[in-house]
């Protein structure tokens, strides 16, 4: 049963109690005009609550105009008939306090009923006459009970209310407590991370400077500057310029991420030729290994507007990993422009192992790496899709990649052909023929 139904049953119920105690107390004559129309009046208020909004029913506001109301008329018709005692009055009174004190529905009925009970017993003990149709008698009690367990029913409807509202206030007030919790946590992952990144860019920045004089030294003795090297130690030096090397790009790694995470790394738009771009990239990358590395027989394409530099780190770093994960077969690099949208693609594909789909999202993470990597020919610390990714959004792109185990892996960069606001002076088309 609806609250809303239930309110208007039980209303319905008392003043039909009301009305038939007032007939019983008159023997059967109609009361008095001024309590007949109270009556009628209280009968229609409850045919208009009908039409009244849920929210607004079951307000504790609403609870409480209607005791307020329903108490004045029922003492007043009681009044106006002139049959009551005193001790009538009390009784009733009684109730009203048991139905606002109780603490449940079911325990406020329960104690009508024994009121009603010990009502009738004092008549009995008393000596008083009574019988089912004359006054004082039973008819007395359902008026009684159906007072307890209306009044009953809105206290308890405005009490669960008033719970529901507080524990409302209490989830809320917890959620703001949860909130703030999660607020300063979140300022101090921001300030750990701050930190973190500043002190990598600082060893990375005290690391890499030394470095580049070491591998410079490394490169002058190779060229036999310093004198000749016998075999065995051209061999080691050899080696020592491959490690070195291997040093520098890690450390060169850090370094780019740390900037990228502070924002401290500044875009600098101008126009370049991508022709020119992949040219280079094919000259520096067309003899590693194995692995056959293919790029566009010619490539038409109007001029770009980025920062040449950071464009050109996202496809070195396509073009080292899709190598590196390649044993056998080939690494192929594709360039479009989409006239409609006015973006450039760039796609850089392998027939490596593939990339297993629980980890396609997590690779662009900082220092992650795929757990099987069989044909891994040098170790790195992760980074280099990390700042892939976030360079691509620098440079007001992004990057997507798709793959399948055992069927290689195609990474896409989308950018603009350029930022928004920026007018390139003139339509260059820069064209290239590679074999």
């Amino acid at each position: 049963m609806s609250q809303t139904r239930a309110f208007l049953l039980l209303r319905y119920t008392l003043i039909a109690a009301t009305g038939y105690l007032l007939l019983v107390e008159e023997g059967f004559l109609l009361p008095r005009p001024e309590a007949l129309w109270i009556v009628c009046a209280a009968l229609l208020s409850n045919v208009a609550a009908m039409f009244l909004p849920a929210r607004i029913l079951g307000s504790a506001l609403f609870a409480a105009t209607v005791i307020l109301v329903d108490t004045a008329w029922i003492t007043t018709v009681l009044l106006l008939s002139g049959r009551f005692a005193a001790d009538f009055f009390y009784l009733y009174f009684f109730v009203l306090l048991l139905a606002a004190v109780g603490e449940r529905l079911s325990l406020i009925a329960v104690a009508a009923a024994l009121l009603c009970g010990f009502y009738v017993y004092g008549h009995v003990v008393s000596g008083g006459s009574w019988s089912l149709w004359a006054s004082p008698s039973l008819i007395r009690l359902p008026f009684l009970f159906a007072a307890a367990v209306f009044y009953g029913y809105l206290v308890d409807c405005t009490r669960r209310q008033r719970h529901r509202a507080d524990a409302q206030e209490e989830l809320a007030r917890q959620l703001e407590r949860s909130v703030e919790e999660l607020r300063v946590a979140h300022a101090k992952a921001e300030e750990g991370d701050r930190i973190k990144s500043t002190f990598l860019a600082t060893v990375s920045h005290e690391l890499r400077t030394p470095l580049v004089a070491i591998i410079g030294y490394v490169d002058l003795l190779l060229e036999g500057v310093y004198g000749g090297l016998s075999k065995e130690q051209e061999e080691v030096v050899t080696r020592l310029q491959a490690a070195g090397t291997n040093l520098f790009q890690l450390v060169s790694g850090v370094l780019d991420a740390s900037r990228l995470d502070l924002g401290t790394e500044t875009f600098e738009p101008r126009e370049c030729a991508l022709g020119e771009m992949l040219e280079d990239l094919r000259s520096e990358f067309s003899g590693r290994g194995s692995v056959r590395v293919y790029f566009p027989q010619r490539l038409n394409l109007p001029a770009i507007v980025t920062d040449e530099v950071k464009l050109r780190r996202v496809l070195a770093n396509l073009l080292d990993n899709a190598v590196r994960y390649t044993e056998r077969g080939v690494v192929t690099v594709d360039a479009r422009w989409d006239p409609a949208r006015d973006r450039v693609e760039l796609r850089v594909s392998d027939t490596g192992p593939g990339i297993p789909e629980a980890e396609l999202e997590r690779i662009f993470e900082a220092f992650r790496q795929g757990r099987d990597r069989p044909y891994t020919s040098s170790s790195g610390v992760g980074l280099g899709l990390y700042i892939v990714r976030r360079t691509a959004v620098l440079l007001g792109g992004e990057v997507s990649v798709t793959s399948q185990s055992g069927e290689g892996s195609t990474f896409t960069v989308i950018l603009p052909r350029q930022p928004l606001g920026f007018q390139a002076d003139s339509p260059r088309v820069s064209s290239l023929a590679t074999h």
